[in-house]
């Protein structure tokens, strides 16, 4: 069904970009591109900061994907460009986040990103300047996110046992408000090894709702923080008391362990971040 631009439409490194086209290679088409930029509502784009980087749909992207530019009104085309438009470094950087919030990720083992929907983009030719807006063409209409971080513990097997204790402890209502949140999420195992590294009887944890709500929190974090964006080192301030410590080699402390981000890590969720983490984030010893 063709339908106009929605208002949630949704990084790169040099290894990323396919292979360069010959000079004689035709440029991928953008030709919404130009009308759309000239319009007076618009214009502040062509002056957007030194850096910023419109992942810009070819015309066949639009087309397959019934996005029609010409017919949006311009609040509307003006949200979608935000979930098209980076500040990440084009050269750089292996994490885009989108200045509508959402993601793009690079595609493990593939010359490719993936959008905060999961489908793969590739980028299209050479990037070209348009005042001081960089533009690189792709091959897809860019997705938001579709789930809030509680529908994406629900749609993800590996993570029930956390879903089960939020639920326990009472948390499953912030998870599915507005936030936006930074969520990390220990593993099964992870969970299981909790009581014993607190010297408690396995399922005491469990049975004690409050202790375990008071754990739970400080796995939610105020704010929408990529990996690349969290202060390494530093501080998070978390909604149970006290703060996550962050070292400067990208762990976070667990009692006496540091414990690194998991793959499966920066999954874009509509009202915030979910990160994998291999144990569960017990406060500091000592």
């Amino acid at each position: 069904m063709r339908h106009l631009l929605s208002p949630w439409l949704p990084r790169w490194s040099a290894a990323l970009m396919p292979p360069q086209p010959s000079a004689s290679a035709p440029a991928p088409a953008c030709s919404w591109l130009e009308p759309l930029l000239t319009r007076a509502d618009l214009g502040v784009l062509l002056q957007a900061p030194a850096g910023t980087t419109l992942l810009a749909p070819t015309d066949a992207a639009l087309q397959h994907a019934g996005v029609l530019p010409g017919s949006a009104s311009a609040p509307v085309l003006q949200r979608w460009l935000l979930g098209h438009l980076t500040l990440g470094s084009p050269r750089d950087d292996g994490l885009l986040p989108l200045l509508d919030g959402s993601l793009l990720r690079r595609a493990e083992g593939a010359a490719a990103w993936v959008d905060a929907a999961g489908h793969a983009v590739q980028l299209q030719g050479r990037a070209w300047w348009r005042g001081t807006l960089r533009v690189q063409a792709v091959d897809r209409v860019l997705s938001p996110a579709q789930l809030s971080l509680w529908e994406q513990l629900q749609a993800d097997p590996t993570l029930a046992r956390w879903a089960d204790a939020l639920t326990r402890a009472g948390l499953e209502p912030v998870l599915r408000s507005a936030g936006p949140f930074t969520l990390f999420a220990p593993s099964a195992a992870g969970l299981d090894r909790a009581a014993a590294r607190l010297g408690l009887p396995a399922g005491a944890l469990w049975r004690d709702t409050d202790s375990l709500r008071a754990l739970l929190l400080r796995h939610i974090v105020p704010g929408r923080w990529t990996s690349s964006e969290l202060p390494w080192p530093g501080r998070l301030r978390t909604l149970a008391e006290g703060e996550l410590t962050l070292d400067a080699v990208g762990r976070l402390r667990s009692g006496d362990l540091g414990v690194p981000l998991a793959p499966g890590s920066d999954t874009p969720c509509t009202n915030g971040v979910l990160h994998r983490v291999p144990e569960v984030l017990l406060p500091a010893t000592g």
